[in-house]
């Protein structure tokens, strides 16, 4: 490049000293050829100039290509003054940030990202990756300050955005904690019964009752762990669903058949109301698995609701969709608590579906989303708790 910007100069020198000797030529065919020749030196000489321009320039490929590299980037990337104000940021920046590159671009790097532990990063400058939680972002990232020479550019800031990885790792870690919750209890009364059977039990009639109240112990391990896997592969996407048209009156009758025998033992009623649009309507389904997302909502609500009360089932058409309602007259669902039930483990009573392991309402949603509908608790200002989901109707 340096040898380009010297021919262009010696060039133009060439050009100018030609010029001056064109005075001392004897005649005009001479003076001709010389004024060519300044013509073409001059033209050589603009075109280099040009084309040295065009090469020092942001826009030129070099540099186009790398700040498509840096745009392209998942992580943000934020270069800093000496001042320590924005030059630019990226597109993954202004994601992570939520604030628009226009709007930082110019500002100092506190009134920018708004966050002073991440300009406290940018201050130090120490090439070390530091976590951060940008709170009015609300993002867990990995800022890491490095300083360079560049120009205008004394500092660039990187962002890696590690929001869904901690968020990830909580729950692992409240997963292994609500297992070995629930997995305590069982394990801890089916060691009791099978020490006092080791240790002899002289009536015939305890002995037994002994017995049956182990085996009730490990089969309620086995269902925890069973629901577990399953809960896993659901979220996982590796359980396979059966897709058909299912009408909807015949799942409320299928359901609350299943419910009845618990229904009729604490004295509660359950009335159907199929509601007339919905009576001809089919769902797109997965038959076993809304048969099972109904039983849990039917199983919860017979189970909050006082003696001698109605839980109403109802299935109505809505635009696209059919919409199940299960409504008790139970003490209702806090609205702080509505979010959560759906949790698994969730320690509210609302969650514990069948069984009691509080896995019944957390497999719903995971059944419900895989079939393309949602679930929700609805707000009422009557006693009792509205839980509906809804499923997309079938067109055939």
């Amino acid at each position: 490049m340096s040898s380009r910007r010297g021919f262009a100069v010696s060039t133009l020198i060439l050009a100018l000293l030609t010029g001056l000797a064109i005075v001392a030529l004897p005649s005009p065919v001479d003076a001709l050829l010389a004024l060519a020749a300044v013509a073409f030196a001059a033209f050589t000489a603009r075109r280099d100039e040009r084309e040295l321009r065009i090469e020092n320039a942001p826009g030129a490929p070099a540099y186009t290509h790398l700040a498509q590299a840096v745009a392209a980037l998942s992580a943000g990337v934020v270069a800093l003054d000496g001042e320590r104000n924005v030059l630019v940021a990226n597109a993954a920046a202004e994601r992570i940030l939520d604030r628009p590159a226009g709007s930082m671009a110019g500002a100092s790097l506190v009134q920018a990202v708004r966050d002073h532990d991440l300009a406290r990063v940018a201050r130090e400058a120490s090439a070390t990756p530091v976590e951060v939680h940008l709170s009015v972002a609300s993002r867990d990232v990995i800022a890491t300050a490095t300083p360079v020479t560049l120009d205008d550019v004394h500092t660039v800031l990187t962002i890696e955005d590690v929001t869904e990885l901690r968020r990830a790792q909580r729950a692992r870690s409240e997963l292994v904690a609500n297992v070995s919750h629930e997995l305590r209890t069982p394990i801890a009364a089916a060691r009791a019964l099978a020490e006092t059977l080791e240790a002899g039990v002289a009536e015939q009639e305890a002995r037994e009752r002994f017995h049956h109240r182990l085996v009730d112990e490990i089969d309620r391990l086995g269902a925890i762990v069973q629901r577990l896997l399953w809960l896993a592969r659901v979220e996982s996407g590796a359980e396979t669903f059966t897709i058909a048209p299912i009408d909807a009156d015949d799942l409320l009758r299928e359901a609350t058949s299943r419910i009845s025998p618990l229904a009729a033992s604490r004295d509660v009623r359950i009335d159907v109301l199929a509601g007339a649009s919905a009576g001809a309507e089919s769902v797109l389904g997965d038959r076993e698995r809304v048969l099972e997302v109904l039983s849990n909502l039917l199983d919860n609500a017979v189970r909050h609701s006082p003696h001698g009360g109605v839980v109403r089932l109802s299935a109505t058409r809505e635009a696209g969709h059919v919409r199940f309602q299960v409504a008790d007259q139970g003490p209702g669902i806090p609205p702080a608590d509505r979010a959560r039930v759906f949790e698994r483990f969730y320690t509210g009573d609302r969650a514990r579906g069948p069984g009691g392991s509080g896995l019944g309402l957390a497999i719903a949603r995971h059944i419900v989303q895989r079939l393309g509908g949602r679930i929700w608790i609805e707000d009422r200002t009557e006693p009792g708790a509205v839980l509906c989901f809804t499923l997309p109707v079938s067109t055939e």
